[in-house]
């Protein structure tokens, strides 16, 4: 008689249908990833640093290509970016690396598709020459003028079958760029197509990027920036005027400082002509060389070159003084006026 079959055991029964469920919602969890907003920001970050490279790169080779022939690096810029490109795709993800310098320096690489190292390499092939094929062939047409070509010529058509491809790019990029802040999968149309996905190359290791020089530097930017935009608002001869000004009076000192030598000036020298001659001079200025030309009189009732005093008034305000006297300029006119009018009286 042949053996009878053990009974099995009612706790293997139960082991088969919980390893069945957890199974099952493993692959559920792998399929619906949950890509942090991290995540998303790294993947973004690692296109800025392969840039960043790539322009490091192109200075020195653009200064070694202007030695051997002025206007060589303008007629070939296209193709010495390209090669740039296609060379640092090549050393890092072409030598079985599968993520590019960036993407390395973030933590990141290619995964989670079939034929991965075939894929990346048409990615490589479509996004680089592909790429440098679309922006020569219009350059071409451009240069050609297809755009005023006859309606219903070739040319006239594909030029405008072109534009009508570029359109759809953007949107399709548009798009793209909208899923990818969505789910964080694809950052690229041709990284959709092509079902190349970025992760984390080990996920229990942190991000070994600092960031703090390039946080510095970004403020540093936007400082300079703002203060380039602010200054020609602030009108620091204004407002050094102003504070000189009010910390006088809080002294209770004159308006303005005045300087003997000026004040001891004739009439018919500017002073104002005397005091720049004087401050960009090392040796001593004869006043004879600095006599009012198209004299115009002050409040006060000094005159000075109406150059030099409109200039004063454009540049000081409100807060402009006079340096014979000190006493505040608001209204300058010409000389001949006041001896017109006092002929007048």
């Amino acid at each position: 008689m042949l053996p009878q079959e053990a009974p099995q055991q009612p706790w293997r029964q139960s082991w088969l249908e919980a390893d069945a469920r957890l199974r099952s919602s493993t692959s559920a969890m792998v399929t619906h990833t949950v890509v942090s907003r991290n995540a998303r920001v790294n993947k973004l970050d690692a296109d800025l640093l392969d840039d960043e490279l790539a322009d490091m790169l192109r200075e020195p080779v653009s200064k070694a290509m202007s030695l051997l022939r002025p206007g060589l690096v303008e007629t070939y810029r296209l193709e010495v970016d390209t090669a740039i490109r296609a060379l640092l795709f090549w050393l890092s993800v072409g030598s079985h690396r599968r993520a590019t310098y960036g993407q390395a320096l973030q933590n990141l690489t290619y995964a989670g598709a079939k034929k991965l190292s075939w894929r990346i390499h048409a990615f490589g092939l479509a996004s680089i020459g592909g790429g440098y094929a679309w922006a020569r062939a219009m350059q071409h047409m451009s240069r050609c003028g297809w755009a005023s070509a006859p309606w219903q010529s070739l040319r006239n058509r594909i030029w405008r079958m072109a534009g009508w491809l570029e359109r759809a790019s953007k949107v399709a990029a548009l798009a793209n760029l909208l899923a990818f802040f969505a789910a964080g999968q694809y950052k690229s149309v041709l990284e959709r197509v092509l079902g190349l996905r970025l992760v984390s190359a080990r996920p229990q290791m942190a991000q070994s990027v600092s960031f703090e020089f390039l946080n510095r530097q970004l403020v540093w930017h936007a400082f300079t920036e703002f203060v380039m935009f602010a200054l020609p608002l602030l009108k620091p001869a204004r407002a050094r005027a102003w504070a000189v000004r009010n910390v006088r009076a809080v002294l209770r000192l004159p308006p303005a400082a005045i300087d003997p030598v000026i004040e001891k000036l004739p009439e018919s020298v500017c002073a104002i002509c005397f005091s720049t001659a004087t401050a960009d001079s090392s040796v001593p200025v004869e006043p004879s060389s600095c006599l009012v030309s198209n004299p115009y009189i002050a409040d006060c009732g000094h005159s000075y070159c109406y150059v030099c005093i409109k200039t004063r008034l454009m540049v000081e305000g409100s807060e402009c003084s006079c340096l014979r006297c000190g006493h505040k300029v608001e209204s300058i006119c010409q000389h001949a006026e006041i001896r017109n009018a006092s002929d007048d009286i």
